[in-house]
């Protein structure tokens, strides 16, 4: 059985000679999740830990074990980690590759069933409603992605909103619409593929479906019984660039770049 470090410098080693290739960034990922899953790193694990980081593109992540590291080091493992902090800190940050594991987003996830005692209904000092899922379930699967049933934004978990009291009858059209949400892979590549979109790729397939990132998204069901959703993703081919994926009921409406996000 090889050492971790043997293991490190023939992952770096492959994932210098193919460019960055998926299957170079999984080995190295491979080793990011051994380490730690280890109680205690000895300086060398970290050392490694920081290096695979800096590999790929997490430099924040990275500087943040050298700190660490940076307080327990003797000379010699201080002058190590200064040379690897000084070559982070010279990294163009707009400008770094970014890799991540894509082999979760490619397994086929069990979509979302949401029963009605799974729904807790409750109305905002503005008259609307919230509707949260039960933390029962861990996660709502959207677009073949795994988004937790948790905050995003510090407060409490919750994604839907509707503009009067939920009837029974939309909670079942909902409970439908999530299983929806959960397999639309093909209608999502098809829509993207046939619209006129400022940055978009030419001929997209599951390459780009499976490197979506979901960082958020929103059910917002109006008086009407119109179910507007909004899905903010990270586009992976185009270095997690990201955009803004808006569907009416049914229908896929628009997809738009922004910049800023």
């Amino acid at each position: 059985m090889k050492s971790i470090t043997q293991e490190f410098i023939d992952a770096e080693s492959d994932f210098f000679k193919s460019n960055g290739s998926e299957k170079s960034v999984e080995k190295l990922y491979d080793i990011v999740y051994f380490l730690e899953n280890l109680q205690k790193l000895t300086f060398e694990e970290e050392y490694i830990l920081a290096k695979v980081y800096n590999l790929l593109g997490s430099n924040i992540i990275a500087s943040k074990i050298i700190d660490k590291s940076l307080k327990e080091s003797d000379l010699i493992q201080t002058l190590k980690l200064k040379e690897l902090q000084s070559k982070i800190e010279s990294r163009d940050v707009w400008n770094t590759k970014i890799y991540r594991d894509l082999r979760d987003s490619k397994m086929k996830k069990d979509f979302t069933k949401v029963i009605i005692e799974n729904f807790i209904v409750s109305q905002t000092r503005h008259g609307n409603y919230y509707i949260k899922i039960s933390e029962k379930i861990k996660n709502i699967v959207i677009l073949n992605k795994n988004v937790p049933n948790e905050a995003v934004w510090g407060d409490e978990a919750c994604f839907i909103f509707s503009e009067k009291r939920p009837d029974l009858y939309i909670l079942l059209l909902l409970s439908e619409y999530l299983l929806w949400l959960g397999q639309i892979k093909d209608e999502m590549i098809d829509f993207y593929n046939g619209s006129d979109i400022i940055d978009k790729l030419q001929n997209v397939s599951t390459d780009w479906f499976d490197g979506l990132r979901i960082s958020d998204f929103s059910i917002s069901i109006d008086r009407n019984d119109n179910f507007l959703t909004e899905i903010t993703l990270y586009d992976y081919l185009q270095n997690d660039y990201g955009f803004i994926l808006k569907i009416e009921n049914f229908i896929f409406k628009q997809i738009e770049y922004d910049p800023i996000l």
